[in-house]
């Protein structure tokens, strides 16, 4: 079962807000109930409620580059054979490209993704038949044990509800020798912007939900490498604020990188005008800085 409470930063009410709703999710089943957490995620990822998704590389590559780029300067890739799973649009897959990986192996759970990022490669002339595309859980890959020399996966982990399968799944697919390098989402991310979409939200329509996003600190991250059996585990905080123009550029970052996966929950003919009230309240509360928290691992497998 996934962690029932939130593990992020928010303020107490707000927490206790949503707290109550997780308790409610337990009880009524919804909050074990992964299966559909994960369609919800694929759906948001897919562009099914919001169109903001389809803008991600626009609105949102220069902050995910700088955190590929940390991920990246600490790993040998030239000649490695490299699996990149939850690649999104292929940031940091490029960057193993670039940085000399030999075969490498895009995998996630969105179609939609998988199509920006294999059109991305593709158009900087890499050769199709050293790349292969597919779509999968992180919890279940389609590959033999011990098939790559470097497992990367990149702000992905917090948004599965079984962290510790996925990292056992991670270990399972990489060579002995070889290197997992990961980064996921820091207890303080983005907490501008989870603080005011949860206070303007229509909240009868999310009580009894638990949201999709499973927060960690560096420690929790470190007991998950090393519970998998990885060894030499090192891990780091990385964390900045960034600087809107407006409330409206905000919230634009904030919905194209989410995907507003949670709006699954809305009707259909809601989803448009909650887009735009949250919008608007960001603009209205000067809501212009944005939290980045990441924390970064890697470990090597015996």
């Amino acid at each position: 079962m996934p962690t029932l409470f939130w593990t992020g930063n928010i303020s107490l009410p707000l927490k206790l807000v949503v707290n109550m709703a997780s308790l409610i999710a337990w009880i009524t089943g919804d909050a074990q109930d992964t299966s559909a957490m994960k369609q919800r995620i694929k759906n948001g990822y897919n562009g099914e409620y919001s169109d903001y998704v389809r803008r991600y590389d626009e609105l949102g590559s220069s902050n995910y580059e700088k955190i590929s780029r940390k991920l990246v300067e600490k790993v040998n890739w030239s000649g490695k054979e490299v699996i990149d799973v939850g690649c999104g649009t292929g940031i940091l897959s490029l960057m193993a490209l670039e940085n000399g990986a030999a075969r490498m192996t895009c995998v996630d759970l969105s179609k939609l993704m998988l199509e920006k990022c294999k059109a991305k490669i593709i158009a900087e002339g890499y050769c199709e038949e050293l790349i292969e595309f597919r779509e999968a859980e992180a919890e279940r890959l389609p590959f033999d044990d011990e098939s790559f020399d470097v497992v990367a996966s990149n702000m992905v982990l917090g948004l599965i509800p079984d962290q510790e399968a996925t990292i056992i799944e991670l270990a399972r697919v990489l060579r002995p020798n070889g290197i997992l390098a990961l980064s996921t989402q820091g207890p303080r991310l983005y907490m501008e912007a989870i603080g005011a979409g949860l206070k303007v939200m229509t909240m009868r329509y999310f009580l009894g939900h638990r949201f999709e996003l499973w927060q960690r600190n560096e420690n929790e991250v470190q007991s998950l490498l090393v519970n998998a059996g990885l060894k030499d585990v090192h891990t780091e905080r990385l964390t900045w604020t960034d600087e809107f123009e407006s409330g409206r550029d905000a919230f634009d970052f904030f919905a194209s990188v989410s995907s507003l996966w949670w709006y699954d929950r809305l009707p259909p003919d809601l989803r448009q005008k909650e887009t735009e009230k949250t919008r608007e309240y960001f603009q209205r509360k000067e809501i212009k800085s944005m939290t980045s928290d990441v924390v970064l691992a890697h470990g090597s497998k015996e």
